[in-house]
């Protein structure tokens, strides 16, 4: 084989942003706990610089979790999250690239168990 790899760049401009998170826990009684949780994430990304291989929006999680704690040293933990993104659309008619136009909706679901032994 012979000859270099060429360097490809890609800007990014990517800015700092915030994210904000809620959550809050209730004890029903010894044995169980639920909980609720509600966050906002700024997408790093503009409208500019969006690119398809992050097409990524502001989001905005949901999750719901519950505790039970069936012996003093023992808990058994369960959630469920729901992710989604703000719709955003990904033009662009550069010519080195080829031109593209797309709209992504990005959401996910995430489910966790965990069980906890203490000593």
């Amino acid at each position: 084989m012979s000859g270099a790899l060429g360097t490809i760049t890609e800007e990014q401009n990517w800015h700092d942003t915030w994210a904000h998170a809620i959550g809050t826990a209730y004890k029903l009684n010894d044995e169980w706990v639920l909980r609720a949780g509600f966050s906002v994430d700024q997408s790093p990304t503009n409208n500019i610089n969006r690119g398809p291989r992050i097409p990524t929006g502001d989001r905005k999680v949901i999750s719901f979790g519950a505790g039970w704690t069936p012996a003093e040293n023992v808990t058994i933990d369960v959630a469920y999250s729901y992710l989604w993104e703000e719709s955003v659309q990904v033009n662009d008619t550069s010519a080195t690239r080829g031109a593209y136009s797309a709209n992504y909706k990005n959401g996910a679901s995430g489910l966790g168990t965990s069980v906890s032994y203490r000593f």
